[in-house]
């Protein structure tokens, strides 16, 4: 009875709401004890520790019904009581069913504080749980002995990802990108993530952007015998705010605009109901299948119809509930998804299901429904507006769409770069050696500055005549540039003559009609980044641009001059004339 059992809320990652609570056990509070660490090492010492643990789940579970408490109950289970001898895998339920929980509201989380040996016994302890309707987490991810091995025998419903890589994330891209690929994995796997320990609202901010599934932390809530039943009027501000960023961005190009809402149906929906469902609405072709707000199946209006049409269909079918009939294999796409991507995946479908439909997803949220002749008319029209916008001779985007682009990236608060890159010495070359020969050298630069960019993350566009922009989020941004720059120096040898490689450059008129020794074609890159001012609109990046350009034409031959955090920096320069 002495045992004090605290609840710590688990948030939804929407931050709105509390998806669950983790029972954690404390000693008497006047004792070494009070501290789990204590408590749970000298039960092991003394041999108690299974004997410990479920007096810890006995407790804990009163205290959840007894406060009647909503969402799930998460219970933490050592690996070592998991597999001794006497540990009678019926008492956890026995213990449900004597306060009316039922088994798939508990959450089973193995916390790992000493190596796992025996994989297969765990494994077969863990399937006798999942069997019996409990749900399965790994606590600690990437800080135990052998989690992810962990991961891959058990195959839990829920990963916990350790406090380590979650401090101070927001500032750490070896952490965020860890993060990531958790998540990506999770989504492979059907696993969902929960990050713990969060303790500020940049960390909160930063896990959300990753697309987390849960969080749970002190920003939240601290443990407490009487925890909170809502999440904090600051939290579920800070997610509005999200929100609402993430509205401002609007891509033409993300697939989340061609969202129809169609009220989902659960699987245990009849097959009658999503009968006179799709009678009432004729304009839809397909009704998702959600539970918990997830998407589990897809309905096909034809391939239902076909199946209701047959000889005793209706009699065979109407009475079922829809998981037994439901299409497990749709596709689904993030609701920021580029439409490109969307179409080759579709594209890779079967033939006979080109023109289903698809679901589309907010963190892996059902959020709408998506139709191929919608998609195919979106793409048609970007394709148009991306023509009318673009520069006739190289094909890149004009300064319309450079602009709009920097004027996304601001409003999402993506950090990026802005380069732009100015041809020296241009026009007297164009003016020596004809249009045709200037119309080869833009094409050139255009062809460099793609080549030497990563095509999924930056943005290459053609301001116009021998002026360039490239929008770098790519981290390695000054190795691209640079590299540019270099095949630059070799490439523009082979449009001058002999004669002119030998002299350095040519004799030309300049604006004022005066004869004067032009230098072989350079570039001068100016750079900014989006950290060296709160800039409100791309004008104002193009202004500030405009300063650093004139730094940088200074310099002789090919030169890179960026602001920085505020500060300009001269970064490279040829120096001499190749």
């Amino acid at each position: 009875q002495k045992i004090n059992t605290f609840f710590q809320p688990i948030i939804g990652a929407r931050g709105q709401s509390i998806f669950a609570y983790e029972a954690l056990s404390r000693g008497p509070a006047d004792s070494l004890y009070c501290s789990p660490v204590h408590l749970f090492e000298e039960a092991k010492r003394q041999q108690q520790l299974f004997s410990l643990e479920a007096v810890c789940r006995s407790r804990a579970i009163e205290n959840f019904t007894r406060q009647k408490l909503t969402g799930k109950l998460f219970l933490n289970v050592s690996p070592e009581t998991l597999l001794q001898s006497d540990h009678h895998s019926g008492l956890t339920l026995d213990l449900l069913q004597s306060y009316g929980l039922k088994p798939e509201q508990v959450v089973i989380e193995i916390t790992e504080h000493s190596p796992t040996h025996d994989y297969g016994l765990m494994r077969a302890a863990v399937e006798h749980y999942q069997g019996e309707g409990f749900s399965i987490a790994i606590d600690d991810l990437g800080a135990g002995y052998s989690s992810l091995r962990l991961w891959s025998e058990l195959k839990p419903e829920y990963v916990k990802i350790d406090r380590h890589f979650v401090s101070g994330i927001e500032g750490d891209k070896v952490k965020r990108d860890f993060v990531r690929s958790i998540v990506e994995i999770a989504r492979a796997v059907n696993s969902q993530v929960i990050a713990e320990g969060i303790e500020t609202r940049q960390e909160f901010e930063a896990l959300s952007e990753i697309n987390v599934d849960y969080l749970q932390g002190y920003y939240f809530a601290r443990p407490n015998p009487q925890p909170v039943r809502e999440v904090s009027e600051s939290a579920q501000m800070v997610w509005k705010q999200i929100r609402e960023s993430r509205e401002m961005y609007k891509d033409d190009g993300q697939v989340g605009r061609l969202k129809i809402d169609i009220q989902p149906v659960t699987p245990d929906t009849t097959v009658e109901e999503i009968a006179d469902l799709l009678d009432q609405h004729e304009h839809w072709f397909s009704i998702p299948v959600v539970a918990g707000g997830v998407p589990v199946g897809m309905i096909n209006r034809t391939r239902l119809l076909q199946k209701l049409s047959k000889a005793f269909g209706r009699d065979l079918y109407s009475k079922k509930p829809v998981s037994q009939i439901m299409d497990t294999e749709f596709m689904a796409v993030e609701r920021h998804m580029r439409l490109e991507k969307v179409s080759q995946q579709v594209t890779q479908r079967k033939r006979s299901r080109l023109e289903e439909d698809f679901i589309i997803t907010e963190n892996g949220y059902y959020c709408g429904v998506g139709q191929v002749i919608d998609l195919l008319k979106m793409i048609t029209e970007l394709q148009l507006k991306s023509a009318q916008n673009s520069n006739p001779l190289t094909g890149l985007p004009g300064n319309v769409l450079i602009q709009e682009q920097i004027d996304q990236l601001i409003v999402s608060k993506t950090s990026f770069v802005t380069c732009y890159f100015d041809l020296d010495n241009f026009k007297p070359y164009n003016d020596q050696y004809g249009y045709a020969k200037g119309d080869e050298i833009l094409l050139t630069v255009a062809r460099l500055l793609q080549k030497h960019c990563n095509a999924s993350m930056d943005f290459v566009g053609h301001v116009g005549g021998d002026d360039f922009v490239v929008i770098f989020q790519s981290h390695d941004w000054q190795g691209h540039v640079q590299n540019a720059l270099n095949e630059f120096s070799h490439t523009r040898r082979d449009f001058y003559s002999p004669e002119h490689i030998c002299d350095g450059g040519i004799w030309a008129e300049d604006r004022f009609g005066e004869k004067r020794f032009f230098g072989l074609m350079s570039i001068s890159v100016a750079a900014i980044d989006s950290e060296s001012a709160d800039f409100g609109s791309a004008k104002e990046v193009a202004s500030q641009l405009s300063v650093i350009k004139h730094e940088a034409k200074h310099s002789k031959g090919n030169s890179l001059v960026a602001r920085l955090a505020g500060s300009v920096v001269n970064l490279f320069n040829e120096g001499v004339v190749a």
